[in-house]
């Protein structure tokens, strides 16, 4: 949690000028995996929908946990001393300036997935068609502004934040309304109209979404059965995982890592 790192918290990315993308993916720790020792060229963005990255930067131990971001800043040395608890990111590799200027976003700081998440996604299909770098730029600068924004924001709407805090602490654990709802501490009435009015979109519909996009991760990037899949991402069996996928996306999930797979 924040309150157990000591970062010094004046340091800031400047807004005031435009920080330069270079690239951005997501990234899935195995098991017992620690963080690599080097000293970055590129200062990286990392955003964690799951798990917990854990470091040594510059002598400070840094744990990100699940909802939270932290950017690690160019020239300082990073190393672990333990294994991360299996944390799933994204993160973005960019050139920006520290410290200055009137607009500033802290390096570290909460994460409101349901409202960035699309961005993320929309960032990873330019990085896999071949986009051009202006393009993927220009979403980059949306997800940083986003993450202003949010962090500026007063007074956030519990209900959402409790939701998408529950998807990314446990992405395999499976939700009911029921347990949104005692979580919140309001009706169920109430936490769909809540939601639905802050993100356009149902809690179920949101988490769906959340583990999807993971799912079509792990088709691509791991050796893992549909089966396991279905299990890593939440949805219980294989039955319903397929069930999900073929209404979310429109094809079986084989038949979808096929044809991505045949277009690289």
């Amino acid at each position: 949690m924040l309150d157990r790192i000591e970062v010094k918290m004046e340091h800031a990315l400047s807004l005031d000028s435009i920080p330069e993308y270079n690239y951005a993916s997501f990234r899935f720790f195995e098991e017992n995996e620690k963080h690599m020792t080097r000293i970055p060229q590129k200062d990286v963005l990392l955003l964690v929908f799951s798990g917990e990255l854990k470091f040594i930067e510059d002598g400070i131990p840094i744990t990100v946990s699940a909802g939270e971001y932290y950017i690690q800043r160019r020239g300082l040395f990073q190393t672990a001393t333990e294994a991360s608890n299996m944390p799933r990111y994204y993160f973005i590799h960019f050139t920006g300036e520290f410290d200055c200027g009137k607009q500033q976003l802290p390096i570290r700081g909460k994460v409101d997935f349901a409202e960035i998440f699309p961005q993320l996604k929309k960032l990873d299909t330019l990085r896999m068609s071949g986009a051009s770098n202006l393009e993927k730029a220009a979403v980059f600068l949306e997800i940083l502004s986003l993450l202003k924004r949010q962090n500026d924001r007063t007074g956030k709407n519990s209900v959402v934040l409790k939701v998408v805090s529950m998807v990314s602490e446990d992405m395999q654990k499976p939700f009911s309304l029921d347990d949104i709802a005692k979580k919140c501490g309001y009706s169920k009435n109430h936490v769909i109209n809540v939601f639905k009015k802050e993100t356009g979109k149902t809690p179920y519909a949101y988490i769906t979404d959340v583990r999807i996009a993971m799912a079509k991760r792990l088709l691509l990037n791991s050796e893992s059965s549909l089966a396991q899949i279905g299990i890593e991402c939440g949805f219980g069996d294989y039955i319903n995982f397929y069930k999900a996928f073929v209404k979310s996306v429109g094809e079986a999930p084989l038949a979808w890592k096929n044809r991505k797979l045949n277009d690289y």
